[in-house]
């Protein structure tokens, strides 16, 4: 009998153990040469020229900024709908967050929802690959090229995700990563920045070391943005069983397409050719969402209310005061995340699924 079914369950097995006894049994456990090796594999798999491991993503978008020169007084434009941290990095850096609204099909924001936005002070751009799936990567570039503007993608869940069959990742522009422990792939705690260009992965380097060359000369402004050996080993081996996860993932969400048939889904896009689906998401109306979230709860089912758009945040709205953004509130008031996570069975989201159908007869 099914008892609980966690949200978002990662699956560790023997590798992994075996990965962190290794580092624990060697005679170094912080950055290392597990992280080098990371840095080399995410770099290969991704078909970009760099990767710079931190020990978190928001780590990697406050060095992403800062490799960009991005300071006070610039504007960044980033989507309302996504996790705090997109935003909370740019106030790190002392950056005005400018908020853009999304599209309620995808859930992700587009150059047509963020033109009016940009002004003189508009440095860069920062849309968010939402539950992982990609934005049109190309639109985005085609229009900060156009404008000199520099392109930052927060891609935290959308590691292993395609955009017209090319890898998120591939496209030349500074990309982040997680690998928080809900993410396709865990390392407890990390992320990383991945870019062709030399001279900003040469800065990332730096940064997230006090900007330290060696012998404690610090050549500019940093912070103690390093991981640990012993994460990089448990993210390295999880890496290398990527590809299994993905499918296991996509097999988990055709489940739930097939089965809950009064929902509404997020939308894909033609031009996304593989969804990693960080998070599976279902709309339906407010009252009731929180209706069947409650009855789930009290099945044994966790689920999430992602997220709070950020002009609606506790901390947030007293920056944004008497701002509107009505796809993301939409979006907001609607959405449910089921269980979806690579330590989950098929037989967990039928359970998942006959409950909510249950729920609904």
């Amino acid at each position: 009998m099914i008892k609980n079914i966690p949200w978002a369950p990662p699956q560790i097995g023997k590798d992994e153990q075996e990965a962190i006894e290794q580092v624990m049994k060697s005679d170094w456990l912080s950055q290392g040469t597990q992280t080098e090796l990371f840095e080399k594999k995410i770099a290969k798999f991704t078909n970009a020229k760099y990767a710079v491991v931190t020990n978190n993503g928001t780590s990697s978008l406050i060095a992403a900024l800062l490799a960009h020169n991005i300071k006070p007084g610039d504007e960044v434009i980033v989507p309302s709908l996504t996790f705090v941290s997109s935003v909370n990095a740019i106030l790190a850096v002392g950056a005005k967050p400018v908020l853009a609204d999304c599209d309620t099909n995808t859930f992700n924001t587009n150059v047509k929802l963020i033109k009016n936005l940009v002004t003189k002070k508009t440095k860069a751009v920062m849309p968010v690959d939402v539950s992982g799936m990609p934005i049109d990567v190309k639109e985005f570039q085609d229009y900060c090229a156009e404008n000199n503007l520099i392109l930052i993608e927060d891609a935290a869940e959308a590691l292993g995700a395609e955009y017209k069959k090319k890898k998120i990742g591939s496209f030349g522009h500074s990309t982040i990563f997680s690998f928080h422990m809900a993410k396709v792939v865990a390392g407890i705690e990390g992320g990383c920045i991945v870019t062709n260009d030399k001279t900003i992965a040469e800065k990332l380097k730096l940064i997230r070391s006090h900007g330290d060359t060696g012998d404690y000369n610090s050549t500019l402004f940093g912070l103690n943005f390093r991981i640990s050996d012993i994460h990089a080993a448990l993210a390295l081996a999880q890496l290398k069983q990527i590809k299994q996860f993905l499918k296991h993932r996509q097999n988990l969400a055709k489940i739930y397409k097939d089965e809950l048939h009064n929902f509404e889904f997020q939308l894909i896009p033609d031009y996304v050719t593989l969804h990693p689906y960080m998070l599976f998401a279902i709309l339906l109306d407010s009252k009731k969402r929180n209706s069947l979230r409650k009855f789930l709860s009290k099945n044994g089912i966790d689920t999430r209310i992602c997220w709070p758009p950020i002009h609606k945040q506790p901390f947030h709205s007293n920056l944004f005061r008497d701002q509107k953004l009505p796809n993301s509130e939409k979006i907001f008031s609607k959405i449910l995340n089921l269980p979806m996570g690579n330590g989950l069975t098929e037989t967990n989201i039928h359970h998942v699924a006959k409950m909510i159908n249950k729920y609904l007869k």
